[in-house]
C-alpha cells in the first residue's frame, strides 16, 4: 500500500490503492518495471462494519490548507499553457474580426491583401497566399480544423487536464464556446463573411468571460500566478508583433483605427484625446502606459512582479533576462514614438526576445519533468 511522509513520520494512505505487478510471474513489484496502481477491494465471507472508515470525519485546525500549498508541476504547466492558449485564441478572434470587417468595407473582389490585419493574419499562420483573401479569412474564422478553431481546440485540450481546478461556471462557458455550431461544423462559403463576424463576436465575448473567471473567480494562489504568467507572456509577444507590423510599411499607410480596435483600446483613446488617432498618443498608450491592460508596459511590469515572487523562494528564475527590456522600455524617449524610429523597432525586437526567453526559463525551471521536480511549493 502507499504511505506518505509527514512531520510525525510515515502514514499509510486511507483507501485501497495498491501497487500491482504487470506480469503474474513478477517477483518485484515496481512502477519502473511495469507495475501499476489500482483500486483494490478485499472481499469477505461475513458481514462487515459499513460504518468503519479510515477517512477523517471532520476537518481539524491542523488540517486547514494554506493558499500556499504545494502545486504539482504538471498542474502548473497546464495552467501556464491554459493562459497562453486562451490569449492566443483571443488574439486570433480579434484579428480575424478586424480583417473581415476591412474586407466588408470594400468590395470583396478588390479587397486589400496588404492591409495590416491581413499581413498579421499571414504572419500568425491564419491565412496563406494573396488570392481570394475573403475566402481565406472565412476559412480561418470558421473551418472546424483550422485557424481559430485549431487554437480553441488547443485551449479545450489543456482545459480537460484542469477539469478538477475549474469552476462549474467556467466549464459552462468553455463548453458553450466549443459547442457552438460554427465551431463544430463551420460555415459554407455561400453564407458569407457577415455570419462569420457574428460568430467572431460570440467567440470574443466568450473569451472575455473566461478571462473574467480568472480575474474574479480564482484564488490568488500558485495556480493563478502561473496562469497569469502564461497570459502576460503571450500578450507581450503578440503586442510586439502587432506594433512591428503597425510601424512597418504596411501599417504606416492604413491609419490607426484598426490598431486601436485590435488592441481593444479605442474607448480608452477617445476618453483621453479629442483628436483622431495619431502616432504619438497611440504608441504611448500601447507601449508605455503601465495602467493599460492592453499595453506592453502593463505586461512587462506584471511579469517582473510575478517573477520576483517566484525568486523569493526559488532563487534565480528569469529576472536577468527580463529586466534589461523593462529598463529600456521605461527609458525610451517619447520623441522616439513614431513609426520611423529605429530605437522603437529595436525595443520591440528586444522585448519579443525577452518574452521568449522568460518562457524558456520558466519551462526549464519548473516544467522540465526529467529533473527531480514534481511538486512546487511557492510563495503566492
Amino acid at each position: 500500500m502507499f504511505a506518505v511522509a509527514t512531520p510525525d513520520g510515515y502514514r499509510v494512505m486511507p483507501g485501497g490503492l495498491a501497487r500491482v505487478a504487470g506480469d503474474a510471474d513478477e517477483r518485484v513489484i515496481a512502477m519502473q518495471r511495469g507495475g501499476r496502481s489500482k483500486d483494490t477491494w478485499v472481499l469477505s465471507d461475513r458481514p462487515v462494519n459499513a460504518a468503519f472508515t479510515l477517512l477523517t470525519r471532520t476537518v481539524q485546525p491542523q488540517h486547514l490548507v494554506s493558499p500556499t500549498a504545494n502545486l504539482p508541476s504538471r498542474a502548473a504547466e497546464n495552467l501556464f499553457w491554459f493562459g497562453r492558449y486562451g490569449e492566443r485564441a483571443e488574439v486570433a478572434a480579434r484579428l480575424l474580426r478586424v480583417a473581415i470587417a476591412g474586407v466588408l468595407d470594400e468590395q470583396a473582389e478588390t479587397a486589400d491583401t496588404q492591409s495590416p490585419a491581413v499581413v498579421l493574419a499571414r504572419q500568425l499562420g491564419l491565412v496563406e497566399g494573396h488570392e481570394d483573401i475573403g475566402l481565406q479569412l472565412l476559412r480561418a474564422a470558421t473551418h472546424p480544423d483550422e485557424g481559430l478553431s485549431q487554437r480553441l481546440r488547443q485551449l479545450s485540450r489543456v482545459a480537460f487536464n484542469l477539469r478538477d481546478r475549474m469552476s462549474a461556471d467556467n466549464w459552462r462557458s468553455l463548453n458553450q464556446l466549443v459547442g457552438d455550431p460554427v465551431f463544430q461544423r463551420g460555415l459554407q462559403s455561400s453564407m458569407g463573411l457577415p455570419l462569420a463576424l457574428v460568430w467572431l463576436d460570440r467567440a470574443v465575448t466568450a473569451m472575455m468571460t473566461l478571462s473574467g473567471f480568472v480575474l474574479d473567480g480564482m484564488t490568488r494562489g500558485l495556480g493563478w500566478r502561473f496562469l497569469s504568467l502564461g497570459r502576460r507572456i503571450e500578450r507581450l509577444s503578440s503586442l510586439c508583433t502587432v506594433l512591428q507590423v503597425a510601424i512597418g510599411e504596411e501599417g504606416r499607410t492604413h491609419g490607426l483605427d484598426w490598431l486601436l480596435e485590435l488592441t481593444d483600446s479605442t474607448v480608452t483613446y477617445r476618453s483621453r484625446y479629442l483628436v483622431r488617432p495619431e502616432w504619438l498618443p497611440v504608441l504611448d498608450l500601447l507601449l508605455r502606459d503601465e495602467a493599460n491592460p492592453r499595453s506592453i508596459g502593463f505586461q512587462v511590469k506584471g511579469l517582473s512582479e510575478y517573477i520576483a515572487k517566484l525568486e523569493m523562494r526559488h532563487g534565480r528564475v528569469a529576472s536577468d533576462v527580463l529586466n534589461p527590456g523593462l529598463i529600456a522600455l521605461r527609458g525610451i524617449d517619447v520623441r522616439e514614438l513614431h513609426p520611423e524610429s529605429q530605437a522603437l523597432a529595436d525595443l520591440l525586437e528586444q522585448l519579443q526576445r525577452s518574452a521568449r526567453a522568460v518562457s524558456d526559463e520558466l519551462t526549464l525551471k519548473f516544467f522540465s519533468h526529467a529533473a527531480s521536480r514534481s511538486v512546487l511549493s511557492l510563495v503566492a
